[in-house]
Parts: C-alpha cells; sequence; structure tokens
C-alpha cells in the first residue's frame, strides 16, 4: 500500500519539465533534390506562458522520407532538434497520407538541461481551393523528456494546415494549434517556408 501511495504522489508530481515542440509539417514529402528553409514563432499559453522563436530547414531523403533539424530559442531558453518523416501511406484519391515523424534534440531550459526523443503518428489530406492547396493535418506526439531529476512522457494535439497560395510558388505558409494532454505546453505557431533546388540556390 505504502509503494501505491507513493507511485501515484510521484505520477501527479509538479515538474518543471514540459514538451514544447511543435510539429509544423503536414504528411506532404519534398520531392527529391528539394530542400525548404523556414521560420517559426510560437506563442506558449499555459503553464507560466512565453514565446520561442525557431527556424528549419528540411530536405528529402526519398520520395516517402524527409528530414529537419531546427533550432531556437526564447522562453526555453536555447533548443535544438532533429527528426526525420516517414509517409509509408501516401495521398492517394479519398485516401490520407500517414506515416510517423521521429525525432531527437538537446533543450535548455531554466535551470534544466533537457533530452528529448520524440514519436509522433500523424495523418494530413490534401484539400484544393479556389486560392491554392490547404493541407490540414493531425498529429499526437509522445516526448520523452530526460532531465537532471527525473524521466517522464509528454504529449498533446497537434492540429495545423499548410498553406500553398496559387499565385506563391516560392513562399509557403502555415498555422498549428498544440493542446495539452500531459505535461506539455499548450501553444499557438505560424510559420512561413521557401522552397528552393540544391543546384539553384535559396532565392533563385
Amino acid at each position: 500500500m505504502k509503494f501505491a501511495k507513493y507511485f501515484v504522489f510521484a505520477l501527479f508530481l509538479s515538474s518543471q519539465a514540459h514538451a514544447y515542440l511543435s510539429i509544423a509539417e503536414s504528411g506532404e514529402v519534398l520531392a527529391p533534390g528539394k530542400y525548404q528553409l523556414g521560420a517559426e514563432p510560437q506563442i506558449l499559453t499555459n503553464k507560466g506562458g512565453g514565446a520561442n522563436f525557431n527556424v528549419f530547414l528540411d530536405t528529402s531523403i526519398n520520395e516517402s522520407t524527409s528530414a529537419r533539424i531546427s533550432m531556437g530559442a526564447g522562453a526555453v531558453d536555447f533548443n535544438a532538434f532533429a527528426s526525420v518523416k516517414w509517409i509509408p501511406i501516401p495521398d492517394v484519391d479519398n485516401q490520407p497520407a500517414m506515416g510517423l515523424r521521429f525525432g531527437a534534440g538537446l533543450a535548455r531550459d531554466e535551470d534544466e538541461n533537457l533530452l528529448q526523443l520524440q514519436l509522433a503518428p500523424m495523418v494530413s489530406k490534401r484539400v484544393d481551393t479556389d486560392y491554392g492547396l490547404t493541407v490540414p493535418y493531425v498529429a499526437i506526439p509522445f516526448t520523452f523528456l530526460n532531465t537532471k531529476e527525473e524521466n517522464i512522457v509528454a504529449s498533446n494535439i497537434a492540429i495545423g494546415t499548410e498553406f500553398h497560395y496559387v499565385d506563391w510558388n516560392e513562399v509557403n505558409l502555415g498555422a498549428e494549434l498544440g493542446v495539452d494532454l500531459n505535461k506539455s505546453y499548450s501553444y499557438i505557431s505560424l510559420f512561413i517556408s521557401f522552397p528552393f533546388e540544391s543546384h539553384k540556390g535559396f532565392g533563385k
């Protein structure tokens, strides 16, 4: 009985460590030879609030896989994260794109160093409109957080969309809402990305 009481106490013990990572991408995969540079301001809406600003670079690995590296700072003092997005089920006809994103990173949050390992199942579906292509998506990230004091598994729901305006071939926009499920920040983020080809260079 004493063990059970201690377990319940530890389970609900308040912690300074919380997951903050956004997804900021749909199940769309870059074409081979394509890259994408982007920026993302993020507003944290619970647990004291604050804001982060992140930059990221995407690259294609193959037709179903892409990779991302990102760095940022703000309410979370510093973060660096790398991820691989694998979409084995593509968006075809009425079938949505479905896959997983795996990632790992390091962060500094106040007086805590965080090691982060993340697994995020995700689904998205392209929708054509008169103004361009929009790609709504949903993901449920599970993030393992390792600190000096404890190990926890945080989770949240990420709901967002990418928007490819019909007359903007070199700029994509997006927005995302994150909702805390366990040990996570809720947040609102916006992101903008600039696709380019390696042989042409950025902005050409």
